[in-house]
């Protein structure tokens, strides 16, 4: 029982410094209408995407946030998946938006139990174009907020803040 409640202690943290800390970005140029971000927490990280990256014609944003990894604790293995979508307006070289139907979870499994943290999320996002290119990058702030959780340390139902930056390639 103490292994337990130390793990469930030790995973809580995990998951909370995920919400709490911001995510640093290191942009992947390779393709327009992408961008990437990669989450560090206590030396963990988790790499995301921002997939079908496009500044349409009049002027409307949208992208897809998608990210997934696994954190590598103490205890073992810890899979985090999360995805959402981004939408917003340009405005001369000024880029903003909001983030809307975020959802995502963690899981994690010990000897014979497995559990699951469920969240949901929103926020906004800022950012500015790169005169004469289509390189975006700002940052963005928001809420996660835990719908259900096999683990009693994780509060449900109360929003918890989240920020970070982020960088993209525009179609």
């Amino acid at each position: 029982m103490l292994v337990n409640v130390k793990f469930a202690t030790a995973f809580a943290s995990l998951l909370l410094l995920t919400v709490i800390f911001s995510y640093p970005v290191s942009i992947v140029m390779a393709d327009s209408g992408a961008g990437s971000f990669t989450l560090v927490v206590s030396g963990y990280s988790i790499n995301g995407d921002l997939q079908n990256v496009v500044v349409n014609s009049d002027g409307s944003i949208s992208m897809n946030m998608v990210f997934g990894g696994t954190v590598q604790t103490s205890l073992g293995p810890v899979p985090i998946s999360a995805n959402g979508a981004w939408v917003g307006a340009q405005n001369g070289s000024t880029v903003s938006g909001a983030i809307q139907d975020v959802s995502g979870s963690a899981n994690f499994c010990y000897w014979f139990w497995c559990g699951t943290a469920n969240f949901v999320g929103q926020g906004q996002w800022s950012g500015s174009l790169s005169p004469n290119s289509n390189i975006g990058s700002g940052g963005f702030q928001g809420t996660i907020t835990f719908t259900s959780s096999d683990f009693s340390e994780i509060a449900v139902g109360q929003p918890q803040p989240i920020s970070g930056t982020w960088n993209a390639v525009f179609n």
